[in-house]
């Protein structure tokens, strides 16, 4: 993974982390809260061996056998013998076992140091057991080392740093639970994260749409609340959305500069998707360049065009295949007729059966003919096979994937369906976006422009005036 991909992992599942993060981050507090606060008590003992006055051999000797005495002393610091001992001492209400788990022992390294910590939830205990080791160990070294009567042991040992008793707890540790309470909740959310993403086989990029469709990527449509009220844009319109059809229609004029795509099918791989909008949309942006443009509402199925543009739907496409009315009664035009809108008309009972006739071929021929530019809403590609069979009157195929919920899989099959049916796939629009997906910059941008935009217009229809 790289930088880039780092980044967009994040940005996209965000939440996931944070949330993982926030609940690993109150486990820990929780924990920390309910946690018996502990505290420890050292007592220090120096072990020392006899040697000669002034002898240097016998004063070396003995610095090696307290350093191999104080080893095994550390071993016996847990033992039962010990433990007993301390208890009696102290009358403690305690098991040997109990005590021992209370108890460590450790060397300073390269010393005769040897350091027995008592940890409990009392500071005076703690104080208490671990003098009462000390206190232990000094009379027990004598029996260990234990020599012929008269004899002096040669080794001993000696409580240099007595038990403090302790002003705070060493535990549990707040801000030390929660960094790892955080760092934890992190690295899970991130897992997790990864874990979605790889099972997660949507389009969410313009880099694995153009992937797994083998086209260009003509335009990213940003999701807005705003265009449940107006789905179509206003051709007065200078924001962010209508600009986006304006790049949609530049790209698609030079998309296959050496065959003709005078009819673009436009479809989607499943409902849903927002094919009939971006279609609806495109006439628009289309228009908007002086070229005479028709929409033909050929989805017969769940007819949404007339709809969208706010047009009457009684008659339409289906009206003229039927023969109950002529091309031009169904056709509508839109905005003082900016573009020609044939909308789908009456919903009929066979609608493949009719979009396969010889009729509907004639009536594409004939808006050939008349327009420069045929705008084909089509049903989706993979629930029934209207999308196929008018692909094989149409010059090319503009594919609509909803970002989030086309799957690869489907984007593949829907492609090659065109592809078998004669319509190659001239591009595909990300549509439904989310907002973040653009950067911090674009909405500043598209500001700008719109100013440069609208001044431009002003200019243009303003009177010209001489300039002195």
């Amino acid at each position: 993974m790289d930088l880039r991909s780092d980044l967009r992992l994040f940005r996209e599942f965000w939440k996931l982390i944070l949330a993982v993060t926030i609940v690993a981050m109150g486990a820990s507090a929780f924990l920390t809260w309910r946690d018996t606060p502990q505290y420890a008590s050292d007592v220090t003992m120096f072990v020392s061996a006899s040697s000669a006055p002034g002898d240097a051999a016998s004063a070396y000797q003995g610095s090696l056998l307290s350093q191999q005495r104080v080893t095994s002393y550390s071993e016996l610091v847990r033992r039962r013998h010990v433990m007993d001992g301390v208890i009696e001492r102290l009358e403690l209400e305690l098991t040997p076992e109990q005590l021992a788990g209370k108890v460590t022992a450790s060397v300073v390294s390269d010393t005769s140091l040897l350091t027995a910590t008592v940890r409990d939830a009392s500071p005076e205990r703690a104080q208490r057991i671990a003098n009462g080791i000390g206190a232990e160990f000094v009379e027990l070294v004598p029996e260990l080392e234990s020599v012929g009567e008269g004899e002096q042991a040669p080794v001993k040992l000696t409580v240099v740093s007595p038990a403090a008793l302790p002003s705070s707890p060493v535990s549990p540790s707040p801000v030390r639970n929660l960094v790892l309470g955080g760092v934890l909740g992190m690295l899970v959310g991130t897992a997790l994260a990864l874990g979605r993403r790889a099972l997660d086989t949507t389009i969410k990029t313009e880099e694995r749409l153009e992937e797994t469709a083998g086209a260009p990527v003509l335009g990213t449509v940003v999701l807005d609340s705003k265009d449940a009220r107006s789905p179509v844009v206003d051709p007065a319109s200078y924001d962010a959305r209508a600009e986006v059809f304006r790049k949609i229609r530049a790209n698609l004029h030079f998309v296959n500069v050496d065959r003709s795509h005078q009819v673009i099918l436009v479809t989607s791989p499943l409902p849903g998707e927002g094919k009939s909008m971006t279609a609806c949309n495109l006439a628009v942006a289309l228009a908007e360049a002086e070229k005479r443009v028709v929409l033909v509402g050929a989805d017969l199925r769940r007819p949404s065009t007339a709809g969208y543009l706010g047009l009457p739907g009684g008659v339409g496409l289906t009206s003229v295949l039927l023969g109950d009315a002529s091309l031009s009664q169904a056709t509508q035009y839109w905005r003082d007729e900016l573009f020609a809108v044939v909308p789908s008309g009456p919903v009929p009972p066979n609608p493949n059966a009719m979009l396969a006739s010889q009729r509907m071929s004639t009536v594409l021929q004939e808006l050939r003919q008349e327009y420069d530019v045929v705008i084909v809403d089509s049903s989706p590609v993979i629930p029934v096979a209207d999308a196929a069979t008018l692909a094989e009157s149409c010059d090319g195929a503009l594919v609509v994937v909803r970002y989030g919920k086309t799957r690869r899989e489907q984007l593949r099959s829907a492609v090659l369906t065109l592809q078998h049916a004669g319509a190659p796939v001239l591009g595909t629009v990300l549509n439904m976006a989310p907002r973040q997906r653009r950067g911090p910059h674009y909405k500043a941008y598209h500001a700008e422009t719109d100013d440069y935009v609208r001044d431009d217009h002003e200019r243009k229809s303003s009177p010209i005036t001489a300039v002195r």
